[in-house]
């Protein structure tokens, strides 16, 4: 979104933390300066330490809005009727989230793969904390199995459905080169039952 619309649209302090999140996944949060936050989005680097404090508190709310848009795309809802059309509805809404949301896989990769949460950040841990609260939850409306420890489901959910998003531009490449259709490569979604 070019800066124009960008301040036109947003609240300075949802100005901000949208070019955090710019900037984190594009440079990473240990080469973004404040002062590169605050003249991408108009501000001065007082206003972002008035809202956010210090460096990592813009991290973690950077990261409490994108793990917040996430928790909202994979709810579970009454209305996905059979346990199947519960799990691919979950899926794909994680995956509209994420095609609507460019920036918040490259966040997730910048801060998981090449920064290892780096400092300020604990997206993996809160993550898998999320994907274990799912879990829980859909054992207890009776879609997740209970066949298997609810750690295990997670690390499923992790290695497919992360896995998918970390690693879909690594696929898209390897899919160019053999000139297929990337979308056909795309990770198997998960299974409920075993």
């Amino acid at each position: 979104m070019p800066t124009a619309d960008l301040n036109a649209d947003l609240t300075a302090k949802a100005r901000i933390r949208q070019v955090a999140l710019e900037l984190f996944a594009l440079n990473g949060a240990d080469a973004t300066s404040m002062r590169a936050i605050s003249s991408r989005a108009g501000v001065t680097v007082g206003l972002i330490t008035h809202h956010f404090g210090t460096k990592a508190g813009l991290i973690q709310a950077v990261e409490d809005d994108l793990l917040n848009g996430i928790q909202k795309a994979i709810e579970y809802k009454e209305t996905d009727a059979t346990v199947d059309g519960v799990v691919k509805k979950l899926d794909q809404r994680l995956m509209d989230h994420i095609d609507a949301n460019p920036l918040v896989a490259a966040y997730l990769r910048r801060m998981m793969l090449i920064e290892g949460n780096g400092e300020g950040s604990d997206i993996t841990e809160r993550f898998t904390r999320m994907a274990l609260r799912q879990i829980k939850d859909l054992r207890r409306h009776g879609i997740a199995s209970t066949a298997r420890e609810a750690e295990d489901q997670v690390m499923q959910v992790m290695l497919v459905q992360l896995g998918q998003v970390l690693m879909q531009p690594f696929v898209d490449q390897i899919a160019g080169y053999l000139q297929r259709d990337p979308e056909q490569y795309r990770l198997s979604l998960r299974k409920t039952k075993h």
